[in-house]
């Protein structure tokens, strides 16, 4: 077509121009569509703003301008939705992601304003997009311009097709068909099932929210739009949809609200004895089965790691739901209103953080690193009441939480820091999320209102096939009163009294409180469900703890910090009791915790500590300063090993070479010189080596050390 008005500046290059032309694209005379935009283009909430947003402001501007070129070209799409497509996507950010093997990928990447997906696991919505345009695939990734026309023309098409659908079966009402269509529009895949259904529903209604909300804030404008929601989603949907917090269950393909209520998510859950059956967060039990995105071994959930997304928070539930994944996180958020959906449970090991997974919490948070807007009130107050729980719960040390500048580089932090990003941990290079914009300070005063680590024992959730009368002793006949049948908490278990019926007995008590008569009484473990005779397990087949062991002071935190009967240590085997060296320490199932006013309290277990009582313990080696944590690769067999410090040496365990302890100048040679990454792991304790000598074999290499010669490696 030959008009003046396409040939009138509307486009920045001949591509461009030559495309628009040829789509029919016509604007009023004198209006360029990509005109630079002036003064008056730039709205009024923008003015004042600081120097440094200008640069982003006059972007968006002409954002604006491409989005009204795309609804001229497709008249059948509702104007707002494009924009609130683009928002809940990028935060109207022109997203160029990294493309280099090593750039954060904890979910396929998004290009563009739309934040289009090209493949990698999900939809290739570039490709389909650029073939719709008629275009490179290049372009739509690098241009605006055409990335907006490229997410209009797949709107455009999905909307077409759900319509069809929608006249065919005779249904009828705009914003089901819209919500259909977002959902169909999302580039989720086309994989079926519950979850990825619930993510692709989560985009349609986090858009239609930011269309109904509006927004005219830094240079963004989506005009507002009535939604009708009991029309866009059926009611249950919508409940769980609006949920402050989901629990997911990967293996079983479902998706629960912490409760039936649908309170706004800037009010803190309330923990209630029903919440306690759902999850972690709000004081849950949730115990989904394994999946094939994370691990089942035990987390000592001993710190918080904060993560951004580098995409939507619908578009990350259905990429940890993807098998091929081999990614997930414990949470994610949702930016608009701090919806919390959990997808791991805390005592399992989420594949967030490299080696520091058998530790850390991950949370996701909806958003990109390197985007001021993604931190909205809502998702930080979200993140706070969560990281608030962990730290009351798990024992992590809020007051601890890194509390400096963000950064938009790997920055390595101490490893007492118990709540920092992802780009401050070790062995995570390439990574800086949750970047520079993040509000430490802020963040630092909101989960601080929290509870200090606590040592008052847990409870333990048990069921009761009928009521248990209560008596004021495990030894006592005199009863005191009833405890009603179903599910019931106990602080501890006793030995006492046999308690009988033909060949089923126990010997076991549990200390309650009782529904009718007094608290801190006792009811014969004989009435719970699931369990045989002389047993005294909580529901999820844990080992309830002897009263007379129960930890208490500095190991009780340590304890209740990496979970309790829960963690790698099992129940409490012995009471607490004087160690060596003026320390103390206690003995659990499957290992102890050591304490000294110099180090602190820690766990030693496994092969570690097999090797360290058999070498002499704290009289030898002194007391532990750290947990356990994973090694580097072993450079001859590949296996991730385990290492441990104490006072006087470093303890190192593989399974081929099993555990051995490294100290005096052959430590500082083997630290100053690339550890186990480079020489491999030791084969041998330290041995005598020409008369006043020492030497020490590794997987790579022996180490001597002799008085004249100090240390070297053959």
């Amino acid at each position: 077509m030959s008009d003046d008005r396409c040939l009138s500046n509307a486009f920045r290059n001949a591509a461009v121009l030559s495309l628009a032309c040829s789509l029919g694209l016509v604007f009023p005379a004198g209006r360029s569509m990509a005109a630079t935009p002036d003064k008056e283009q730039i709205p009024a909430s923008a003015k004042g703003a600081p120097a440094s947003l200008q640069p982003l402001l006059a972007e968006r501007a002409k954002y604006r301008t491409y989005f009204s070129a795309a609804y001229a070209r497709y008249p059948d799409l509702p104007v707002g939705l494009l924009e609130a497509i683009a928002w809940s996507e990028t935060g109207w950010t022109h997203v160029r992601p990294d493309p280099s093997p090593q750039a954060h990928r904890h979910m396929p990447p998004a290009y563009g304003v739309m934040g289009l997906y090209r493949g990698e696991g999900f939809a290739n919505q570039v490709r389909e997009g650029a073939r719709l345009l008629g275009v490179s695939e290049a372009m739509v990734m690098s241009d605006p311009e055409l990335n907006i026309l490229a997410g209009a023309a797949l709107l455009d098409q999905a909307l077409r097709a759900t319509r069809e659908r929608a006249n065919a079966a005779g249904l009828s009402g705009d914003d089901a068909v819209l919500a259909r269509a977002l959902a169909a529009y999302a580039g989720y895949g086309s994989g079926g099932g519950n979850i990825r259904s619930y993510a692709r529903t989560s985009f349609a209604y986090n858009v239609l929210l930011g269309a109904e909300r509006g927004i005219t804030e830094r240079g963004v404008e989506i005009p507002r739009r009535k939604v009708e929601w009991n029309k866009a989603f059926p009611g249950n949907q919508l409940r769980v949809l609006r949920a402050p917090v989901l629990n997911v269950d990967v293996d079983a393909d479902r998706i629960t609200p912490e409760s039936a209520t649908t309170a706004p998510a800037a009010a803190a859950p309330q923990a209630t004895a029903s919440a306690t059956l759902a999850g972690d967060f709000g004081e849950a039990i949730w115990n989904p089965a394994s999946s094939s995105n994370y691990s089942t071994a035990s987390n000592a959930a001993s710190a918080v790691i904060l993560h951004t997304t580098e995409g939507s928070y619908a578009g990350a539930i259905a990429w940890f739901q993807n098998p091929s994944a081999q990614v997930s996180a414990h949470y994610v958020i949702r930016k608009s209103d701090g919806q919390i959906t959990q997808m791991v449970r805390e005592y399992h090991q989420a594949w967030h953080a490299a080696y520091h997974n058998g530790y850390t919490v991950g949370i996701e948070h909806e958003g990109y690193s390197n985007d001021a807007g993604t931190w909205t009130d809502a998702l930080v107050n979200a993140s706070a009441r969560l990281t608030r729980s962990i730290c009351a719960r798990r024992g992590v040390n809020c007051a601890s939480a890194w509390q400096g500048p963000g950064y938009d580089y790997w920055h390595v932090v101490p490893d007492s820091v118990r709540v920092k990003g992802h780009g401050m941990l070790t062995n995570n290079e390439n990574r800086y999320d949750p970047g520079k914009y993040f509000p430490w300070g802020r963040y630092y005063s909101l989960i601080n209102d929290g509870a200090p680590p606590s040592t008052t024992p847990p409870l333990y959730w048990v069921d009761t096939y009928a009521n248990a009368p209560g008596y004021g002793s495990a030894t006592s006949t005199a009863q005191t009163g009833t405890l009603y049948a179903g599910t019931n908490y106990v602080r501890c278990k006793t030995w006492g009294r046999e308690i009988r019926n033909g060949t089923s007995f126990n010997h076991w008590w549990l200390k309650t409180d009782l529904d009718v008569g007094p608290a801190n009484q006792w009811i014969s473990a004989y009435y719970l469900s699931r369990w045989g005779s002389d047993e005294a397990r909580d529901n999820d087949g844990f080992d309830i703890p002897r009263c007379e062991v129960l930890p208490y002071g500095e190991i009780a935190k340590k304890y209740y910090a990496l979970g309790g009967v829960r963690s790698v240590l099992g129940s409490p085997k012995l009471a607490e009791m004087a160690a060596q060296q003026g320390g103390r320490f206690q003995q659990f199932d499957k290992g102890i915790i050591l304490w000294h006013t110099a180090t602190g309290a820690f766990a030693v277990h496994g092969k570690i500590l097999d090797q360290f009582w058999a070498t002499g313990g704290e009289t030898e080696w002194g007391f532990a300063k750290m947990d356990e944590m994973a090694a580097a690769k072993s450079p001859a067999t590949g296996q991730i090993g385990r290492y441990q410090y104490f006072q006087k040496g470093l303890f190192l365990w593989t399974a081929a070479t099993n555990a051995h302890v490294i100290h005096g100048a052959i430590l500082v040679h083997f630290e100053n010189n690339g550890r186990e990454a480079k020489f491999g792991y030791p084969t041998s304790d330290e041995q005598p080596y020409n008369g006043s000598g020492r030497k020490q074999t590794f997987e790579r290499g022996t180490f001597y050390w002799t008085p004249e010669n100090g240390v070297w490696v053959n």
